[in-house]
């Protein structure tokens, strides 16, 4: 297939060639309706044994797909194959493993991605999760749940349910941050003017982010 346009209403996961064990995919996936490999993802998703809909990007890194896998071959160099994917799926959200850790260009490549995003994305690996705040954003957790608050962008924030709360406060990246902060069992309310506040929490919570997202 050439360039085709997956439509879903549900939830995409897009694995990354990035580091994954087939663990993590395939409990990311429990909660994904739909799975597309960005290039060299696809040998990670065929290892923890995932049906791929669509395989994307540039196929630089493909030696020997199955002669009925569906492919978007997309030849774009100014583009990275997380934001390809992002260009030819539409759904409602996207999980995302394969995209943290391994080479730190790479990571900062996907959370560039995440913020020209408009949909909810959530990054994930072993050990954390990773998305952009949308402007209202509230969610239950237990006291003592480590949180993190990073501005990409500068950012007016309002910060509740965390030790170190903030009101109406101007984020930046060379300025006021919020990372090595924790929940204090109250209801955790993030407002944002706008996107580039990102939120790093543990892996743990995705069911509950992802209800959080979707409401």
């Amino acid at each position: 297939m050439s360039c085709p346009i997956l439509h879903t209403s549900g939830t995409v996961l897009l694995v990354g060639a990035g580091p994954a064990s087939s663990a993590v995919i395939q409990s990311v996936a429990a909660y994904a309706d739909t799975i597309v490999a960005a290039d060299g993802g696809f040998q990670s998703a065929w290892a923890a044994s995932l049906n791929v809909a669509l395989v994307v990007g540039d196929m630089d890194s493909q030696v020997d797909l199955p002669a009925a896998q569906a492919i978007a071959k997309i030849d774009d160099q100014e583009t990275t194959d997380f934001e390809k994917c992002l260009r030819v799926c539409a759904a409602d959200i996207f999980l995302g493993v394969g995209f943290l850790g391994g080479r730190l260009d790479h990571q900062l490549a996907a959370f560039s991605a995440l913020l020209k995003e408009p949909r909810p994305v959530v990054l994930i690996d072993e050990d954390q999760l990773v998305f952009v705040v949308p402007a209202q954003f509230q969610m239950e957790l237990d006291s003592h749940s480590p949180l993190g608050f990073y501005p990409m962008l500068p950012v007016q924030v309002t910060l509740r349910g965390v030790k170190w709360p903030l009101d109406d406060v101007e984020m930046r990246p060379t300025g006021q941050i919020a990372t090595s902060n924790m929940s204090n069992g109250e209801l955790l309310h993030v407002q944002v003017d706008g996107p580039g506040l990102l939120a790093i929490m543990p892996a743990c919570h995705l069911p509950r982010v992802l209800d959080a997202l979707r409401n």
